[in-house]
Parts: structure tokens; sequence; C-alpha cells
């Protein structure tokens, strides 16, 4: 769990920026006032009781996240059962509202993912990745062309050289916990691509 400096009651436990450094996903915990001081911080942003940037504190690191716009954010919350070790609680979870929704028109979509546990248990590495199978039905229902489903190997290869299949994971700015976002975004080369493979055989029918 990571401290949020600015505002100490704040607790995160997963966060995603983009290579800006902006606030993209941010998993917390507080009590309702708390969270409500934060939100409203935020709110203000850049102004004399505003913050426009928080910097996430723990294990020795400190990280840096900036708030451009209030506005690109959605939130969603649930109170925790009374019966735990903190008492009253509430978890919230503040994400760019780009993460929920596809840009059909841009052929733009994320796809959100939990990373196993560190240490946990590989027995299941010989069944299908469910984030890849996420990822090939994504570029399936992005794509204006149809896809026959035994090229999916060739064009997810593809799609990672010319990163149009690309993790939110930028080195000066790493994911934080377990979760992940990987942004899928089809231009018309990639569909110049699945062309140009069907007439060189290389995308057979």
């Amino acid at each position: 769990m990571y401290q949020v400096e600015e505002f100490p009651e704040i607790w995160v436990d997963g966060c995603l920026r983009n290579s800006d450094g902006r606030l993209m996903f941010l998993s917390l915990y507080g009590r309702d006032g708390s969270i409500m001081q934060f939100l409203s911080a935020l709110e203000l942003g850049r102004t004399e009781r505003g913050v426009d940037r928080f910097h996430l504190v723990g294990a020795g690191q400190r990280h840096p996240t900036e708030v451009e716009n209030t506005d690109r954010l959605a939130k969603h919350s649930v109170r925790l059962p009374r019966q735990n070790l903190f008492g009253q609680l509430s978890h919230m979870w503040l994400y760019d509202k780009a993460l929920q929704k596809p840009d059909r028109a841009n052929r733009i979509a994320w796809v959100m993912h939990q990373r196993p546990p560190a240490g946990a248990n590989s027995s299941e590495a010989n069944k299908a990745d469910p984030r890849e199978e996420r990822l090939w039905r994504t570029v399936l229902d992005l794509c204006p062309v149809a896809l026959l489903e035994h090229w999916r190997e060739p064009l997810l290869t593809w799609c990672r050289e010319k990163r149009a299949i690309e993790t939110l994971d930028d080195p000066v700015y790493p994911a934080i916990g377990r979760i992940e976002a990987t942004r899928v975004s089809l231009s018309d080369h990639f569909v110049q691509f699945v062309g140009d493979g069907v007439r060189s055989g290389l995308l057979t029918p």
C-alpha cells in the first residue's frame, strides 16, 4: 500500500499514469471525510486550496502523479464492511473515462486486467491467457474488416511490434500495484497490413 503524501489519510493499492505522468487510474482507501477532502482538492486544481499533482510514497519510493482535468475522471466507490481492522472505510476507484468506453471513431480501446500476485503458482501457464483473449476480441471489435480466427497470432505480433498494442507502464511512470491497462489502437496501417497479408499468402483463407 502507498500513502498519498499530501493527504496522509488516503492509501492507494493501484495507480496507472500515462507517459506524461497524468493520472489514468487510482484505487484508494480512506474515511469518507478524507476522501471528500482529497476529491475537492483535485477539483480545485491549480489554486491556493487545490492540487494538480500528488505523490504516492511507500517502499522507499516517491511517485509523482499529475491531474490535469477532473472532467476526464469518473469515480465509483463502495463501503467496506464495518467488521475490519481499520474501522469504517470506503474504497474508491478514479479512472479516465477513456478506459471505460471504446472510441470507435478512432478505433481505440483499453483492456484492463490484474497481474497475478508475485510468487503465484505457475500451474495455469498452459491454459489460455485471459488477457490475450480479451486483446484479440478487442482487435476483432475495432477492426473495420472481418478477421479470421487463425490470423490471431500474426496480427497480434504485428500490433505489438508497431505499438498498436501497448501496455500503460512507462519506465518513468511505472504501473503501481497489480492493475494493468493495455491500449489497442488500429490505424489504417493495420487494415493495409491485413490486405497485404491476404494477397501475399501470409494470412491464409
